[in-house]
């Protein structure tokens, strides 16, 4: 059946131009003409005793849409009359072209799954109604002024000072401009307060200036202020007010009378620009050149009260402090022109746009009653949450885009007013922000592979795949050749509340083994991937960042060249194997042949050595035959020489002369009989050396011989010396050290240190000899000839301290 509801069942107009059908199932009806009425559901029956619910918009209004946003207010657009917001108490906000619409003429709307609500307009495009969390005063006086620098809502009264217009307050409908001209210290407001009385204090550039009943009373110098340029003021928990002055330090007021601090009472720079009293009733104060503190008072205080300064300290990143707050976790925290400084009552911390902030240059800090706190920057506004610890959880940026259009805060601008809300000052005028309506976006980004690149190259992929996936148009169960292993992915996310600030992160298994750091790209490139089987993961996270469940995902397999498969490595095994066998096979008959011929040619030069082996041993036996020899004629002719004289001095010169040759003539003997004919054994050459001496010199005493010689061969450049040394020892011993004794001891002694390193201990237990005869210019032939041969060694001799005469001689034998 139809049912056919005109002017004469309660309609205003029958001239219809759209209907909506609300959350409760009543229907929205928009007119031209005709304004905008509900039909309630309960009424639609065939009596037509329909109720209508009527709503306060202009009547002359042409109605071309109606929705409901995602607050379930009532949205209605108009083509003449802009746009009517009605929520569920029927209060009525009316957006025109004057206060934030581009234009009047607005022709739909839609709102998208993420609560966006959509505008097309007639001639100006397409709008999106983004944070409705901030509200702007562009048409009221005073309210929209870019200098403004104190903002106080007490009551239903909006009051903002400013810094060439005075102070203007707002009621909701009226504003009143206050000035020097009607009571106010000066038209340079820097700071508005209120106490607890009422009482609203201004800070002036004439001073401070006290509204009180309607009416202003004005503090000067004159009253004992330091000077009249005031730049901040704050009333602690006491009621007592504390001001800071531009170049007069600081000062607090109680009960009218000012008390003052300056540079004699421990301030470091007179210009202060902030004031804080934290949860303990201390007084932090931030001035030009740093930061300070007076400790919990329990009065007013006065010129015993102690300012701790801080301003030294190396974790402050800037001297100037243009604003102070605390968190909830007592952190206190400093705004300055290059950071953002926290002090956790040990260590001053700097916090900087490396860190997640918008702009280093700060002008104000306040903590709002969620916990966050709120940083005001020549580049918008930050929201640092903090998590329970008190520790930074996340940093979220307000501009123009997330609904934020003052661009560049004023300093100190800002007031939280008792519902939460927030003020701001900024070069656009007053803002508020109202946190009920700062939702977050918990709708997560579609996220998409839009294209793959083979070397950085778009590719027809009809000449790959039959088979693609409708969503992406990018074939399935993709295989590459081992050579077209540098591809690039393109992808892409739907966010539609903030697009530009959604961020991806990606990785390509089994290639990386963690997910890449989060970024804007929206591409990635691989290069040089070896073969195998690959999945690309990617996924997104919006403004608010709320990352997606699961991620995009691609697979596909790039193949293993032919001489990497396994049957290549065990063809190229085999042949391995093969050749091989061969080349050992033909290396093995060219080394017989080879070997064959080099036993021969060994076994000819074996022959021809051991001829010139033996020939040579021949000879060299009987050099060493001859010399000894020779050296024997020697001695006889010594001997024959000897009878023609009969002087027992030239006597004794010839015996000397003999035992020598004969010492050297039994370095040959032995050479002679040695089977090593380069090496003499020391130790028979010693004893057959010694029992040679001492059978010659004949003398009346028991020689007793103490010879330990280390087993030790040395050849004969180093035997001839050191003999002819011992004998040298010997000989002085067996003519000098057992005169009218019975017996006597030899010593001969031979230690190896090293290879070439020799210790020789030779002498006896005679009558001695002194150390200074030794020691001293030698007229001894014996003595001369002793160290003659140590030189000859390389070596150092020295008498011991010691019975009888003994030698230490320290020698290194001579090289082959």
């Amino acid at each position: 059946d139809t049912l056919e509801i005109t002017t004469d069942f309660g309609l205003p107009t029958n001239d219809i131009t759209t209907i909506h059908e609300d959350s409760e199932g009543d229907f929205i009806i928009g007119t031209r003409h005709g304004g905008v009425i509900k039909l309630l559901k309960g009424s639609i029956d065939s009596r037509k005793q329909f109720e209508f619910q009527t709503f306060d918009i202009n009547p002359m209004a042409i109605v071309t849409s109606i929705t409901t946003d995602r607050d379930k207010n009532i949205v209605i657009a108009t083509s003449n009359d802009g746009l009517y917001f009605i929520n569920q108490n029927n209060t009525i906000t009316h957006v025109l072209k004057n206060n934030g619409l581009e234009t009047n003429n607005i022709s739909s709307l839609l709102k998208d799954k993420s609560g966006n609500l959509w505008i097309g307009t007639n001639g100006f495009g397409l709008c999106k109604l983004g944070n409705t969390a901030f509200s702007y005063f562009n048409n009221i006086e005073g309210l929209n002024y870019a200098d403004i620098f104190g903002i106080l809502v007490h009551k239903k009264d909006i009051w903002v000072g400013t810094g060439t217009e005075g102070v203007f307050k707002f009621d909701g409908k009226n504003v009143i401009n206050y000035t020097a001209k009607n009571g106010l210290g000066g038209n340079e407001v820097r700071a508005v307060v209120k106490d607890n009385k009422g009482i609203i204090w201004f800070a002036t550039n004439g001073g401070l200036t006290k509204f009180e009943a309607d009416k202003f009373t004005n503090y000067t110098v004159k009253n004992g202020l330091p000077t009249n340029k005031i730049r901040t003021l704050m009333v602690d928990k006491n009621q007592n007010l504390w001001i800071g002055t531009s170049g007069g330090g600081l000062s607090v007021m109680k009960n009218g009378v000012f008390t003052n601090y300056g540079i004699n009472e421990g301030l470091n720079h007179n210009y202060v620009h902030s004031i804080f009293e934290d949860n303990n009733g201390n007084v932090w104060f931030g001035t030009g050149n740093g930061i300070h503190k007076i400790p919990t008072r329990s009065g007013t205080g006065g010129k015993d009260d102690v300012i701790i300064n801080y301003s030294n300290n190396k974790g402050i990143c800037n001297s100037y402090i243009s604003s102070i707050t605390q968190d909830h976790k007592g952190n206190i925290w400093f705004g300055t022109d290059r950071c953002v400084v926290k002090y956790d009552g040990v260590d001053f911390k700097s916090m900087t746009t490396d860190n997640g902030l918008s702009s280093n240059t700060i002008y104000f800090v306040i903590n709002d009653q969620n916990k966050n706190i709120w940083i005001g920057t020549n580049n918008g506004v930050d929201k640092v949450s903090l998590n329970s610890y008190g520790q930074v959880e996340r940093i979220k940026n307000y501009g123009i885009n997330e609904g934020f259009k003052g661009i560049e805060c004023n300093s100190r601008a800002v007031y939280q007013d008792e519902k939460s809300n927030l003020w701001f000052g900024t070069i656009k005028g007053l803002i508020k922000y109202n946190p009920k309506e700062d939702r977050l976006n918990v709708f997560q980004p579609i996220v998409s592979i839009d294209n793959i690149k083979l070397f950085l190259e778009n590719v027809d992929w009809n000449k790959y795949s039959s088979h693609f996936n409708p969503w992406s148009n990018l074939p399935n169960a993709l295989v590459l050749e081992h050579n077209q292993n540098h591809v690039t992915f393109e992808y892409s996310a739907l966010n539609l509340t903030n697009p530009e600030y959604v961020q991806y992160s990606f990785k390509l298994e089994p290639f990386d083994n963690d997910w890449f750091k989060s970024t804007t790209k929206t591409w990635v490139t691989y290069s040089n991937l070896p073969p195998g089987d690959y999945t690309f993961y990617v996924k997104a996270r919006n403004n608010d960042g709320v990352w997606t469940n699961e991620p995009t995902t691609y697979s596909f397999t790039i193949k293993t060249p032919f001489w990497k498969t396994w049957w290549f490595y065990l063809f190229a095994f085999v042949a391995l194997i093969y050749l091989l066998i061969k080349i050992s096979s033909i290396r093995e008959r060219r080394q017989r042949k080879i070997s064959r011929e080099l036993e021969r040619k060994v076994r000819e030069r074996t022959l021809l050595i051991e001829q010139q082996r033996d020939e040579k041993e021949i000879l060299l036996k009987e050099i060493h035959h001859r010399v000894k020899n020779n050296l024997q004629v020697i001695n006889s002719l010594l001997s024959l020489q000897s009878n023609y004289t009969n002087d027992e001095k030239s006597l004794a010169l010839f015996d000397e002369a003999k035992r020598r040759i004969r010492s050297m003539a039994l370095i040959h003997e032995k050479m002679y009989q040695s089977g090593d004919l380069a090496h003499i054994d020391f130790q028979d050459y010693i004893v057959a050396l010694t029992n040679d001496l001492i059978a010659t010199y004949s003398i009346n005493c028991d020689i007793f011989l103490d010879i330990k010689i280390d087993p030790v061969k040395f050849t004969i450049d180093t035997v001839i010396p050191l003999g002819l040394l011992i004998n040298e020892i010997i000989s002085n011993t067996l003519k000098y050290a057992f005169i009218n004794k019975n017996k006597g001891i030899i010593k001969i002694h031979l230690t190896k240190l090293d290879d070439n390193k020799f210790v020789l201990i030779a002498g006896d237990n005679g009558i001695g000899m002194k150390k200074e005869i030794f020691e001293g210019e030698s007229t001894s032939l014996g003595l001369e000839l002793i160290k003659i041969f140590t030189d000859q060694l390389d070596g150092e001799i020295k008498q011991l301290e010691t019975e009888g005469t003994v030698y230490e001689l320290e020698f290194t034998k001579i090289v082959d």
